[in-house]
């Protein structure tokens, strides 16, 4: 009815801010358009009110306009937009809004101010600019812009509007400003998250509640092979597989308890090989908690489970030789040692050691001492099953774990194929070396159901085996843990040994073979231990040198023979050569001849008559330390012989480098003179040698007189042993001379 009042004030062009005078309220009701419908409750109005008096008409006007501008008021205030009267300078007129934080400043700081005395120069400008446009157009103006209010910033649309409204002559313009933040923001996420889901490395896809694709991107159809266009719409063949497995099934389970799956799936390729997948799939739902789609993100996880195998391999594995190290042994002995117990079955673990491998490294270089160690493990692997655990613990060290055994007798039918598999050299750069091994081994569960206890019992067989010449095997005995025990004791009472004085020497004549001539004695070892009686180096040495009192006992021996040297003197007997052994520990000592020059000063024994007997290996310990100490006593007139000559490392360059002047053929080699088409070669050979390199020769070991007589026959004229003499004392070298001499006269 306002309105209707309204519009025809207007007509008669009567101020609609007061109320119509009388007069005017009775023309304006006389010009009403007939083709106007109003409503029963109008009608009664204006029929009404041609009865009114003025006071009442005015009354009546005041009431509906209230009414009008109440409802309006209520309409604008509860909209989220703010709306503002500018006229054509800019200038508010009237500003509703129903959330004043969104305003630039306050209301009432607004209201009658101009753009220009609100906003800085260039942003009153530009809206000023816009109210321009909408006038000049007589058109609906829309802009975009961001601005700083109240509430903080925020993104509107302005929707500038010419109003046929003037005031004071002015036209004005209704400037309508939405917030679109949160549209803006929402815009912004649905392009992300659209980016995201296009652009993705990782395959997803958007399925409805009957698993049909909704939406796919181009990384789903790379991993799983499907056609982008085919799909859609469809059940990817990939879930239609999956679904119909016993993981599908706990997929099931698991989205519709807790709407949410993660797991690593199997993916097949066309051509039907495999692949490893992780697969997420999220339910989602509407607001009634409905369920609506499934959201399913793939990952290849094939160059990471590579990344993580060969992490793992890493950790597992030796890096030079590619077999399992210390930690893939001990847990593949573990589960050995389990499924035996289970079994019944017998097994066994076998410790290998290299014979002698240290002078490989020091001598020929690390880099030989590598390619030693791959071939080794080369030849391990041919002679061991597949079911077979061979593993490198580190240095020259491996192990062999086997199982499912029903008899232990074949334990040594696979310690004598490791055995075998060493007898052929090995070639190294330009060197063929002959490598042999000793080989400790602890059976399970009878040797013990503890793997740190078969691992020390293996460990202690393999010493024995070194222990008994090595190039052997031997099995864990109780007896060996008591010879463990025995060691310890051992070292304890080799340090007693030096300071009660329990060591001395005994003396065995060397002899020329053609003349019966006594020409020397080599000087022996000897401890007299207070319990086990009179012990010989063969026992006590290696754990001298182990234990680090070869020092000790190698000087008392040196100090012990010169004073012995001055006491045959003093009985007037004839001067002779006395040989003692230089132990490999004791020659590789730095400080070694200047010890020997000291005694030999201190003593007044020449040089000359001293002879130190080495072995080949201890050549080859310390080279360089080796020759050192040789060549400076060599230089004091001290002569130099190799002991065992043939058994060890046997070298020209060694003869031809280090200052020697005899060798010792050994024993062994003696001993099947006349039986041993071999023995007797190689000594000829080494005659032959020693003659070649103008050394003296004498053997060891002569004890028949076949071998004595196969000796001087092929130019050896020098010997040692029970045929001439047992290893006797002091005295009774004495007595042999003045005996010698007494003939003589």
């Amino acid at each position: 009815m306002h309105r209707l009042l309204a519009r025809q004030l207007k007509k008669l062009q009567l101020d609609s801010s007061s109320p119509p005078r009388l007069d005017e309220w009775h023309r304006f009701l006389q010009q009403i358009d007939t083709s106007y419908e109003a409503s029963d409750q109008d009608r009664y109005i204006l029929e009404r009110s041609l009865t009114l008096s003025s006071e009442e008409m005015q009354e009546l006007y005041k009431r509906q306009k209230s009414t009008y501008e109440s409802r309006m008021h209520a309409i604008l205030h509860a909209l989220p937009d703010t709306l503002f009267l500018l006229d054509e300078d800019g200038k508010y007129i009237e500003v509703m809004s129903g959330n004043e934080t969104r305003l630039y400043r306050d209301k009432q700081a607004l209201l009658g101010k101009t753009l220009h005395d609100v906003f800085p120069e260039k942003d009153a400008e530009y809206f000023l600019n816009i109210v321009g446009q909408a006038i000049a157009s007589n058109r609906l103006v829309v802009v975009n812009y961001d601005m700083e209010v109240q509430s903080g910033p925020r993104s509107f649309e302005g929707r500038v509007m010419p109003a046929n409204y003037t005031i004071d002559g002015k036209r004005t313009v209704v400037f309508l400003a939405i917030d679109v933040t949160d549209q803006r923001q929402s815009e912004i996420r649905g392009r992300l998250i659209s980016a995201v889901f296009d652009n993705s490395k990782e395959g997803m896809v958007i399925l409805d509640k009957d698993l049909k694709a909704v939406s796919v991107n181009e990384s789903f159809c790379d991993i799983t092979n499907h056609d982008r266009d085919a799909i859609q719409g469809q059940t990817p063949e990939f879930f239609t597989d999956l679904m119909s497995t016993d993981t599908g099934a706990q997929i099931w389970r698991s989205l519709e308890k807790s709407d949410y799956w993660m797991g690593e799936v199997v993916g097949r390729k066309t051509d039907g090989t495999t692949y490893p997948l992780w697969l997420t799939m999220n339910a989602v739902r509407d607001y009634c908690d409905k369920l609506t789609y499934y959201v399913a993100m793939l990952t290849d996880v094939s160059d990471i489970k590579r990344s993580q195998e060969e992490l793992e391999y890493v950790a597992t594995h030796d890096f030079l030789t590619n077999l399992p190290n210390r930690v893939l042994f001990l847990d593949r002995l573990q589960q050995a040692l389990v499924r035996t117990l289970r079994s019944g079955d017998i097994g066994a673990l076998f410790f290998l050691d290299l014979d002698r491998f240290k002078n490989v490294n020091d001598n020929l270089g690390h880099h030989v001492g590598d390619d030693l160690l791959k071939q080794v493990s080369e030849r391990l692997r041919k002679v061991s099953r597949a079911s077979d655990t061979l593993a490198r613990l580190g240095g020259d060290e491996f192990t062999l774990v086997v199982e499912g055994l029903d008899d232990a007798s074949q334990l040594a039918v696979i310690a004598e194929k490791i055995l075998q598999a060493f007898a052929a050299p090995f070639t190294l750069d330009s060197y063929k070396l002959e490598i042999s091994v000793s080989i400790g081994i602890s059976v399970f569960p009878k040797d013990s159901s503890d793997i740190n206890e078969l691992i020390k019992h293996a460990d202690t067989a393999m010493y024995s085996a070194k222990e008994s010449g090595r190039n052997t095997y031997r099995f864990y005995t109780q007896e060996l843990t008591t010879n463990a025990f025995e060691y310890f004791a051992m070292e304890i009472a080799l340090q007693k040994a030096i300071e009660r004085g329990e060591f001395f020497l005994v003396y065995q004549p060397q002899f020329n073979i053609m003349t019966n001539e006594m020409i020397g004695v080599e000087a022996l070892l000897r401890w007299q231990h207070p319990d086990m009686g009179v012990l010989s180096p063969g026992v006590f040495v290696h754990i001298a040198e182990y234990c680090g009192k070869i020092k000790a006992i190698g000087e008392w021996v040196i100090t012990r023979v010169c004073e012995q040297c001055n006491q045959w003197d003093a009985q007037g007997l004839p001067q002779f050569t006395v040989s003692l052994n230089l132990s490999r520990k004791q020659l590789v000592l730095p400080g070694l001849s200047e010890y020997v020059k000291k005694v030999l000063d201190d003593s007044g024994v020449p040089g000359e008559r001293l002879e130190f007997e080495i072995t080949e290996s201890t050549i080859l310990d310390r080279k360089d330390t080796a020759y050192e100490n040789l060549k400076e006593m060599q230089q004091m007139g001290i002569r130099m012989a190799i002991d065992d000559f043939g058994t060890g490392y046997s070298s020209l360059v060694n003869l031809k480098q280090f200052p020697l002047s005899r060798l010792k053929i050994d024993r062994s080699f003696v001993r099947d003179v006349s039986r041993d088409p071999n023995d007797e070669a190689i000594i000829r050979a080494t005659i032959a040698l020693a003659k070649s390199f103008n050394l003296n020769i004498i053997a060891e070991g002569v004890e028949k007189e076949e071998q004595r007589d196969f000796l001087l026959k092929e130019g050896c004229n020098e010997a040692q042993g029970f045929l001439y003499s047992d290893p006797v004392s002091p005295e009774a070298i004495a007595e042999i001379l003045l005996r010698r001499k007494s003939v003589c006269n």
